[in-house]
């Protein structure tokens, strides 16, 4: 992946959940100064943030809970905090998220979590009875016409974790997201041209059956086309036997056979020179979970995939029940490990 300066550049992130939740607001607002947090992720060495939102803060019944607009940053000493948020509508607040990032030279991946609030594991496709695909297009054109030209704004995740019933090239066009997701994104770069579009796999490719929007095994025979196609940027999740002990962490010669699950499910898109992979999601709670499983494919994959692919680490919020986050409970101090972890792996802030 190249900047507009042609030099190769790595996005290496963290996600920051909130604003496709019932709060519709960044999570951690209710301790925690926006901007701080922001220059915090910047200081720790993170140069990207993945931004989850859901269709819902789209609407004109939109309204933001649980922030606190009084008292000071116990990081940056800000009084009061979240001074710029009072009285301001989800879609305003991720204006000034966006606006804040590009100040600490953090670039944002939108992520398209969920049609309504907290629902991201109720809907397998990328439309519902509510959000029809017509309403979905629209919202996501209606957000690039919106941060066109800023270069802050720099990918457009179309969809987390299509599963269940979403297909991939099987000519079925209610549920073969890979087409759903070609309508989209030449509709989005017609009106910026500018923006990346990243498209996640599926769950379920005939009877293979991997991790939720992991499993891009079928750009094998159905690559996506897009009118721009060097704005095409395939994403995978990964997660460890905390999130669900699938039966690869089985496998007699576990952690080594990892390698072979990887490639057959997105890790060849970079073997083969098909494209750039964003590793959108991947976390982890607890190195000793699982007699130790857990840590032992946290630095699998983090040696194959860590200095080579660009990824956003789920999740920077400590309140994600499966993985926690970078940050403790305190929503201050940061889980020193993890960082440790990640540091070997991080790249430079990416320029204008």
């Amino acid at each position: 992946m190249l900047d507009c300066q042609g030099k190769a550049a790595r996005f290496t992130g963290v996600n920051w959940f909130g604003l496709e939740t019932s709060n519709e607001a960044p999570h951690g607002t209710w301790a925690r100064d926006y901007r701080s947090m922001l220059k915090q992720m910047r200081d720790l060495g993170f140069n990207s943030l993945r931004l989850p939102w859901s269709n819902a803060i789209m609407r004109s019944d939109a309204k933001a809970v649980s922030v606190t607009t009084i008292g000071v940053d116990p990081y940056d000493g800000t009084n009061p905090m979240n001074g710029a948020l009072a009285g301001k509508t989800p879609l305003e607040m991720m204006d000034l998220v966006i606006a804040a990032a590009g100040e600490f030279g953090l670039k944002i991946i939108l992520d398209n979590h969920s049609r309504e609030p907290d629902a991201y594991d109720k809907e397998e496709l990328w439309f519902t009875v509510k959000t029809s695909e017509q309403q979905w297009i629209a919202d996501w054109v209606t957000l690039a016409k919106r941060y066109a030209g800023n270069a802050t704004v720099v990918g457009f995740d179309l969809d987390n974790e299509p599963h269940g019933a979403s297909s991939w090239g099987t000519g079925a066009i209610a549920t073969d997201w890979n087409s759903a997701a070609e309508r989209c994104g030449n509709a989005v770069l017609a009106v910026n041209p500018d923006v990346l579009i990243i498209v996640e796999g599926v769950s379920i490719v005939g009877t293979d059956v991997y991790w939720w929007g992991g499993n891009l095994s079928a750009v094998r025979t159905a690559p996506i086309h897009l009118s721009k196609p060097e704005k095409l940027v395939y994403s995978a999740h990964e997660y460890g036997p905390e999130v669900h002990d699938q039966t690869w962490f089985a496998d007699p010669t576990f952690p080594a056979s990892l390698a072979a699950v990887w490639n057959q499910h997105f890790d060849f898109i970079m073997k083969q020179g098909i494209g750039h992979l964003l590793l959108g999601e991947f976390g982890i709670k607890d190195r000793s979970a699982y007699s130790g499983k857990s840590g032992q494919w946290f630095d699998t994959l983090l040696k194959t995939v860590g200095a080579t692919y660009s990824w956003t680490f789920w999740c920077w919020n400590p309140n994600s029940g499966d993985t926690e986050g970078i940050l403790q409970t305190d929503w201050l101090t940061p889980q020193q490990w993890k960082l440790d972890a990640l540091k070997p792996y991080l790249a430079p802030m990416i320029g204008q």
